[in-house]
């Protein structure tokens, strides 16, 4: 019994041994193949960075202009989307918390504030011939290609906020936040 035994732990141990070399050669392959790479992650900060907002031609995707007074009409919608969904935010914070008997939520941590997120602003104009804005805030970025093209992203919870801005009719169309998977 003691023999069968120990010619199945030595069985064992050789299997294992020829299993992790096979495992080991085939690593060292697809990392010659795909070297890794570290992308640093940049948090946004408006007060340190003043130059945020890249703005494009919603069809082309080129770069374009907007006025002074269309960028107001823009910063003081969101503005007030923003104050809104944190109103919001507030009411749903506050019931939570007195339903909840094993987690709190702080509503300072939660709330969104337009210093923390960059913005790309897309151009056109609607069937009615007003002026649209659809406007993309994001909160982190990884490389300044955000300036040139247009950011995409899956899921994100509220560190990504679409807003539609009618600037002919200065009102907001569309508000949310991104949600979590």
């Amino acid at each position: 019994m003691r023999n069968h035994f120990f010619n199945f732990s030595i069985l064992l141990i050789t299997s294992s041994i020829f299993s992790c070399n096979k495992i080991e050669k085939q690593v060292n392959d697809e990392s010659e193949l795909v070297p890794s790479k570290y992308i640093e992650q940049n948090q946004s900060d408006t007060l340190k960075e003043p130059n945020y907002i890249a703005i494009f031609d919603q069809d082309s995707k080129k770069k374009t202009q907007l006025s002074i007074n269309e960028l107001r009409i823009i910063n003081h919608n969101l503005i007030k989307g923003v104050n809104d969904y944190n109103d919001k935010l507030k009411i749903r914070l506050e019931k939570w918390n007195k339903e909840s008997k094993t987690s709190t939520l702080d509503f300072e941590k939660e709330k969104l504030n337009l210093r923390y997120f960059y913005r790309q602003y897309f151009v056109s104009t609607n069937e009615s011939g007003d002026k649209i804005v659809n406007v993309f805030c994001f909160c982190v970025y990884y490389d300044d290609d955000w300036r040139k093209n247009q950011v995409y992203v899956m899921d994100g919870g509220n560190c990504y906020l679409n807003i539609t801005i009618n600037i002919t009719k200065n009102k907001i169309e569309y508000f949310g936040t991104h949600g979590e998977a």
